[in-house]
């Protein structure tokens, strides 16, 4: 093994002679400089080299411990190696290695820290700064042999705060070139990433791919079985039992990833792929953001690679996840049951839990369809078809009754004249508090001469910014409020009003796929409360929360309720 070894294996004899608690100590050996020896690269091509930095450094560290000894006649001891290897200077402090360092510093196992430089710890002002802090808090000592200073010096702080400056400053630009350059390419339409399905690097031209044969029908089969099952994961079960597997390839680096079963990320990558129809996307991770750069804006370019997909294919799955997504559901399998009083909507009147859609069995392998009360206590059950079918039928027939409407309109606008009085106390409310907000800005605009040096300036500018975003909440929500007033005071809730949106929105509801159904039955059904022999309909409308009570005389007729146990599954049945 290379003198660069793991500590665990390399200095194994040396921690056991040297690992005793600082009590066991006699007074001569407490004199003994305790040496750590951080040593780090950021790269796995490096830690790989055996003849390499980490060699080197350590070869350094070691020259200047033996010098110490020999030529100055101090007891200096390489007590533990902490070797970084492939560890950005950015993450240094928060490694594993780092710490291993802090417990060994709290015991007193170490007393003095030796590097090569500065930005072999960190490259972090900040992470150095509060390194140093911690090396002051047990008296330890910090050698480091490119840069040498004296902290206990106002001058020998500063210097040690510029040169990590200078650190933090090199790495910051060395990744803002790096950014720049992967910017450029992608804007030319060259491949920035590393292994794509589908596709193979160009050994002759750097960023451009080469269509996989093999890979590529792999692909299009995604496409094809995703649009015949309508789900991921079944895609991704479909791959993997014909036993096709993901890319196996090796990094520029040497590491090597293994080809591995499908799984759902790896299939929703592929069929959201835009590459894959030869388009290349920039700032992906900005894609829904507006208030950004326009060098950090989401766009899409034209690729230098071949598409693999056909475009109508492509649309048509995106068409298919986003219907999937807005329905909750998936639109290619059957439906067996269209729950459309899911999602809130239908509630158990004996103890005012929510009801949920369900199945079961019967003994006879007949498939039953049920709302059933959460509260495992209550247990309430009624048939889905029946209850949906009533629920239905009271909302059609508001249009038709004269009688019913007017009772509807009549207790609605009563309920908006009962909260009339607490709307306006809400409204004198946020006219006090829109006032405050002003008369602070006023308060600081006044005294910016004063307070506006070149320190507070920007605090000024940040809180006036809070102020502004206060005023124009306080300001949206007054106009809101005085809308809601202004029209409960002129009654604005009429008879025609509310027959024309229950007209409009059960016509909808009839022609509607069942996805939308459920959706469309939201837009006039706040809740449906269910008891054993009545149902209970409470409407939306503006504002919010028209309770609109269905009397029990409209359940009076033929149609049945709460049906005999018989027809529901039993008990011990496959629910």
């Amino acid at each position: 093994m290379d003198e660069t070894g793991s500590p665990e294996t390399a200095g194994k004899k040396q921690r056991e002679a040297l690992t005793v608690s600082p009590e066991a100590l006699t007074q001569n050996e407490k004199k003994r400089t305790m040496c750590a020896l951080v040593i780090r690269v950021s790269t796995e091509r490096q830690a790989r080299n055996p003849e390499g930095s980490l060699k080197n450094q350590l070869q350094r560290l070691r020259a200047h411990i033996e010098y110490k000894t020999t030529a100055c006649g101090e007891k200096w001891v390489e007590a533990e190696r902490y070797i970084l290897k492939a560890v950005s200077g950015k993450d240094s402090i928060r490694s594993r290695e780092f710490a291993r360092l802090f417990e060994d510093i709290r015991t007193g196992r170490v007393n003095t820290i030796l590097c090569t430089a500065l930005d072999r710890i960190s490259r972090s002002v900040k992470d150095f700064l509060n390194f140093f802090e911690y090396l002051n808090q047990y008296d330890v000592e910090f050698v480091c042999l490119k840069q040498n200073y004296d902290t206990t010096t106002a001058q020998g702080r500063l210097f040690v705060t510029m040169m990590m400056a200078l650190a933090e400053f090199e790495r910051e630009q060395t990744s803002e070139r790096n950014r720049e350059a992967s910017l450029a390419r992608a804007e030319r339409g060259l491949w920035n990433g590393s292994q794509l399905f589908g596709y193979d690097p160009d050994p002759k031209n750097r960023g451009h791919l080469l269509p996989n044969e093999q890979e590529a029908a792999i692909v299009n089969f995604a496409f094809d079985h995703y649009l015949k099952c309508g789900s991921i994961g079944q895609t991704a079960k479909e791959l993997n039992r014909r036993g096709y597997r993901t890319k196996a390839y090796e990094s520029r680096r040497g590491k090597v990833h293994p080809a591995r079963k499908f799984g759902h990320t790896a299939v929703h990558g592929m069929i959201h792929n835009l590459a894959y129809l030869g388009k290349k996307e920039i700032n992906k991770k900005y894609k829904d953001k507006e208030d950004i750069p326009e060098n950090r804006k989401y766009r899409v370019v034209e690729a230098v690679w071949p598409a693999i997909v056909d475009e109508e294919k492509f649309q048509q799955v995106q068409n298919l996840l986003k219907a999937n997504k807005n329905s909750n559901g998936n639109k290619v399998k059957p439906i067996k049951h269209n729950y459309v009083l899911n999602g809130g909507l239908i509630w158990c009147d004996k103890c005012g839990e929510q009801m949920e859609g369900r199945s079961g069995t019967s003994r006879h392998g007949k498939r039953y369809y049920y709302y059933a009360c959460k509260n495992t206590l209550c247990r309430f059950r009624i048939p889905a078809d029946e209850i949906e079918r009533v629920v239905l039928e009271r909302l059609k027939e508001l249009v038709r009754r004269k009688d019913i409407l007017e009772e509807i309109v009549a207790a609605t606008n009563i309920k908006l004249r009962k909260e009339l009085p607490q709307l306006k106390e809400e409204r004198d409310q946020l006219d006090k508090e829109l006032e405050k907000v002003k008369n602070l800005a006023d308060q600081l605009l006044g005294e910016w001469d004063n307070l506006a040096t070149a320190e507070n300036k920007v605090f000024l500018k940040e809180k006036l910014n809070t102020l502004a975003k206060r005023r124009n909440e306080l300001e949206v929500g007054l106009e809101d409020v005085e809308i809601t007033i202004e029209e409960i005071e002129r009654e604005s809730v009429s008879k025609d009003l509310v027959k024309l949106a229950l007209s409009n929105v059960m016509d909808a509801f009839d022609r509607a796929s069942p996805y939308k159904q459920k959706k469309i039955l939201n837009l006039t059904l706040q809740k449906a409360v269910v008891s054993g022999n009545r149902i209970k309909l409470a409407l939306r409308g503006r504002p919010p929360e028209i309770l609109a009570l269905e009397p029990e005389r409209m359940m009076a007729q033929n149609v049945a309720r709460s049906a005999p146990s018989d027809w529901l599954p039993e008990e011990d049945s496959n629910l």
